[in-house]
């Protein structure tokens, strides 16, 4: 009895796999049904030209045609110059190398700015007196070690500075109200030394030489503002003062510069240290100038300097 039901529990199940089957054998053979593609001629209905085709050969032609076609516009975007207006947001080669390139020298620039200010903030601290020079070493690939630096001045350059304050010790300031005649009485001597060349406009030598023990300090023989302080080839280390009723002192050959253009100095003040250079120099020594509106005069007249 049981086996007598089996029929009627499995075959719906059996007819729907059946009516499957034939559905995708239909469709199979529609796809390779053949029909003939005729062109015909209007006047006289003669066939020109005929084709069979199958709806099969029509879904592969169309497919074919479409990749062929796509191959080729894909072809004239990537391998011509029109991808640059045709793609959004491409990049030509040319300016990725260009935005590396400029990367890379705005690096190398930075690098260079940072030595720089590396070497600076050493100059400041070598030119100030904090340190010595020759307790430095600036490598220009590494820049500045700070790990290095010695901050304890030389003792030669302490000498100099405690020499410097010393001699300031004595520094005069004339009322500026003052008559230029009678502050020319309170010229101060600009060294102790000796005379050895005297004024002598004959000789083109318009001023006094004075030799000096070396490293002597120079002061100004009276309050002024520095118009000039440079290097000649002449006069080596020059300084020049402008002073009151169009007086300047001109000291030359020194081989050290203690004020700079444009400071405003007092009467016994250190400006210099006496030196050898300059092309017109054969030993340590001064050559004083005096000139009032733009005439020599002879130091010797304000000064008093032992021969």
């Amino acid at each position: 009895m049981n086996m007598a039901r089996i029929p009627e529990v499995f075959g719906p199940h059996k007819h729907f796999k059946l009516s499957k089957k034939k559905k995708n054998k239909r469709l199979i053979k529609r796809l390779r049904n053949e029909y003939r593609l005729s062109i015909l001629k209007e006047s006289s209905y003669e066939e020109q030209v005929s084709v069979l085709l199958t709806p099969l050969n029509v879904v592969l032609l169309v497919g074919s045609a479409f990749i062929l076609i796509g191959g080729l516009v894909y072809s004239l975007v990537a391998l011509s110059p029109l991808k640059e207006h045709l793609v959004p947001g491409y990049i030509d080669d040319q300016y990725r190398q260009d935005a590396i390139s400029a990367r890379n020298t705005a690096d190398s620039l930075l690098a260079k700015q940072a030595q720089y200010d590396d070497y600076l903030i050493l100059l400041n601290r070598v030119l100030s007196g904090n340190i010595h020079p020759d307790s430095v070493k600036f490598d220009a690939q590494e820049g500045l070690d700070e790990q290095s630096l010695s901050y304890q001045m030389s003792e030669p350059d302490s000498l100099l500075r405690n020499k410097v304050a010393e001699e300031d010790r004595f520094t005069l300031n004339l009322a500026s109200g003052a008559n230029p005649a009678e502050s020319r009485k309170f010229l101060f001597t600009p060294v102790e030394g000796t005379l050895s060349s005297k004024f002598d406009p004959d000789i083109e030598h318009y001023g006094i030489d004075i030799v000096a023990p070396k490293e002597s300090i120079i002061k100004s023989v009276l309050e002024g503002t520095v118009v000039l302080a440079s290097y000649t080839s002449d006069g080596g280390h020059v300084i020049q003062v402008q002073h009151s009723g169009d007086l300047i002192s001109v000291y030359k050959h020194n081989s050290v510069l203690l004020k700079k253009t444009g400071d405003r100095i007092k009467a016994g003040e250190s400006i210099a240290v006496i030196g050898n250079t300059g092309d017109h120099s054969d030993g340590p020594h001064l050559h004083f100038e005096l000139w009032e509106k733009g005439l020599p005069v002879d130091p010797q007249l304000y000064l008093n300097i032992s021969e």
